[in-house]
């Protein structure tokens, strides 16, 4: 905590009032030398939205149905005030549209909400 107005120009590396002033304990650098290869290569863009689209069509049609119900039920919660159903239930549709596209759509329209796909 300060008094006054906060000094710009001062960098405040010790900030407590409480404790006293102590530095950092020495710690001593292994000798170990790391040597290696180092290759150019392309790293995969991830796609987070693969692996659950997939299992969801994995589901059979039972099953997807009680998912989406689940869900529904749980957005549709009393307890859930207006303004988090309409921005979760909004985002919730869009993540799972890009998972599987009749999953967000049937989400929507349980929801009655317009699909932003």
């Amino acid at each position: 905590m300060h008094q006054g107005p906060k000094q710009f120009v001062m960098v405040n590396y010790f900030p407590s009032r409480y404790d006293s002033v102590r530095h950092a304990e020495t710690f001593p650098i292994p000798p170990t030398i790391c040597t290696g290869k180092r290759d150019k290569c392309v790293i995969e863009k991830e796609n987070n939205f693969k692996q659950p689209g997939e299992r969801h069509r994995s589901f059979a049609p039972d099953r997807q149905e009680r998912f989406i119900s689940q869900w529904v039920e749980a957005l549709s919660d009393p307890r859930v005030t207006y303004e988090i159903r309409i921005n979760k239930s909004n985002a919730f549709c869009v993540a799972w549209a890009q998972a599987d596209k009749s999953l967000g759509q049937k989400l929507a329209s349980r929801l009655n909400m317009r699909p932003s796909i």
